[in-house]
């Protein structure tokens, strides 16, 4: 089955995502038929472990949904078990440089291009889809590289013409961080980097991602405006928190 994901990133035709962080199917159940094209599990923030994650595919995997990880750092083993448990995306967070990105890629595809280590796993149903798998998974993960850090700012050319980036992710907070200017979305210094990011997706034909944790008509409506075309929309902890506390507030106000 072709990873609708990877094919949009190539195409940079719309697609929508979201994130998880809580640790039960039920989550990635009810965002999975909401319709999200796909679903990330974020194993650098919050609980989830590896086993965790893997029942958490096995529901996504019921649905028209793409499993995505977003991994706790650029690191072959964290690669090969979360591609392994059934991963058919990637986001490898804090890419600065050209290297770091040709590593990530490197682990996750098996060779001549990668050094992926073969073996039965669950993404090749334990050995039943072996030979289909191995014959097919290179041209299917989809490989996403985060960039939130001033240096990877710097280095955008070296890191878009890496072989196999298939889509960034821009990580502002964090890209603010680095700048000592945490949080100050609007300074002319982080509007500027963030528009470096974008002139740069669009030079090199790169589909270029954002996360808008709290979605509404109006962010969303800006970010596809600005270019943006990978779109995570949400948290399933921010969706819980908004509508417990919209409803409760609706209810006082009665």
């Amino acid at each position: 089955m072709e990873n609708k994901l990877r094919r949009a990133l190539l195409d940079r035709s719309p697609c929508l995502g979201t994130w998880v962080q809580i640790g039960h199917p039920a989550s990635a159940e009810i965002l999975a038929r909401a319709g999200f094209d796909w679903v990330c599990v974020d194993l650098e923030h919050g609980g989830i472990d590896l086993e965790t994650m893997t029942h958490l595919f096995r529901t996504l995997d019921g649905f028209d949904c793409v499993s995505v990880a977003r991994l706790p750092l650029n690191d072959p083993i964290w690669i090969h078990r979360t591609l392994d448990a059934g991963a058919r995306g990637l986001i490898i967070p804090m890419v600065k440089t050209a290297d770091q990105a040709d590593a990530a890629v490197r682990d996750a595809k098996y060779p001549p291009r990668g050094r992926r280590g073969f073996g039965y796993s669950r993404a090749n149903m334990h050995g039943r889809d072996f030979d289909d798998y191995i014959a097919t998974a290179n041209d299917e993960i989809a490989m996403i590289m985060q960039i939130e850090h001033k240096d990877a700012i710097a280095n955008l050319d070296a890191i878009l013409e890496v072989d196999g980036v298939d889509g960034l992710f821009i990580g502002p907070l964090d890209l603010s961080g680095s700048m000592g200017l945490t949080g100050q979305m609007t300074h002319p210094q982080v509007v500027a980097a963030l528009e470096t990011y974008l002139d740069a997706c669009r030079r090199h034909n790169t589909t270029a991602g954002m996360h808008v944790v709290r979605p509404n008509a109006d962010n969303v409506r800006d970010a596809i405006d600005k270019g943006y075309t990978l779109l995570a929309l949400g948290v399933d902890t921010v969706f819980l928190e908004t509508g417990a506390t919209d409803s409760l507030a609706a209810a006082r106000r009665r």
